[in-house]
């Protein structure tokens, strides 16, 4: 009785806790940078900020670090966006060593199975046109409900921009920062700092972009999309 009691317990919990998700906003923050040519990037997503969330964090292109934390526990971790070189030598020496083999196979291969290959590839072709214009055809008749979770239930925020720009001529860095300053004076933006660099090419950005979704709309508006789309199908068949 115990071991249900508990089990009942933790399951009341993750229910609670579950419900509580869909009413409090779930939130997003993005900032990314590439200055001196090196790029970096890291997105934090969370519903509570010291609750739950996870953090994602690329530093050198070589390895991705994900923070998760639950209750307040976090949990590292850690994973490799590129294989070792040696890796790659070693599929390269056994790709060579197979070549020789490859090369006769194809010599004895029939010129049937060209023909088929061309017929296979006109195939996917058809497919992939036609599945364009199913995908169309679906977007024209339930945009409505893609638009309004965007609109209401989906919010973005710029939270700052500083970037250092400048091209080859220094007139041309100063008609793109005429320009520039032009559109800025009929819609302003805070927090945004541009610095223009005369004298040689160069392109420095670092940017942050805050987003808010209220999870209720959208899983109300993703349930009707569904049952209008089950009603459609009924009526088609």
């Amino acid at each position: 009785m115990i071991i249900l009691y508990i089990f009942l317990g933790l399951l009341a919990f993750l229910l609670f806790l579950a419900m509580l998700m869909i009413f409090i906003p779930f939130k997003m923050y993005i900032q990314g940078t590439f200055w001196d040519k090196n790029p970096i990037g890291q997105m934090d997503i969370f519903w509570i900020k010291y609750l739950l969330g996870a953090r994602l964090r690329i530093k050198d292109l070589q390895h991705i670090h994900i923070l998760i934390w639950f209750l307040g526990i976090p949990i590292p971790i850690r994973l490799p966006l590129s294989k070792d070189k040696m890796s790659k030598k070693k599929k390269s020496e056994a790709e060579e060593g197979g070549t020789v083999e490859n090369e006769t196979e194809k010599m004895d291969e029939p010129k049937g199975k060209e023909s088929k290959k061309k017929n296979s590839l006109k195939e996917n072709i058809q497919r992939v046109i036609s599945a364009k214009d199913q995908i169309s055809d679906l977007w024209n008749k339930y945009k409505e409900y893609i638009k309004k979770i965007f609109v209401s239930y989906v919010t973005f925020s710029f939270e700052y921009l500083d970037a250092e720009l400048g091209l080859k001529h220094p007139a041309q860095t100063g008609k793109v920062a005429g320009i520039l300053y032009s559109t800025l004076s009929i819609k302003p933006l805070k927090d945004v700092n541009i610095f223009w660099d005369y004298q040689k090419p160069s392109f420095n950005i670092s940017a942050g972009v805050k987003m808010t979704m209220k999870l209720y709309g959208i899983l109300r508006t993703l349930l009707k999309l569904y049952w209008t789309y089950k009603k459609d199908l009924k009526n088609d068949n």
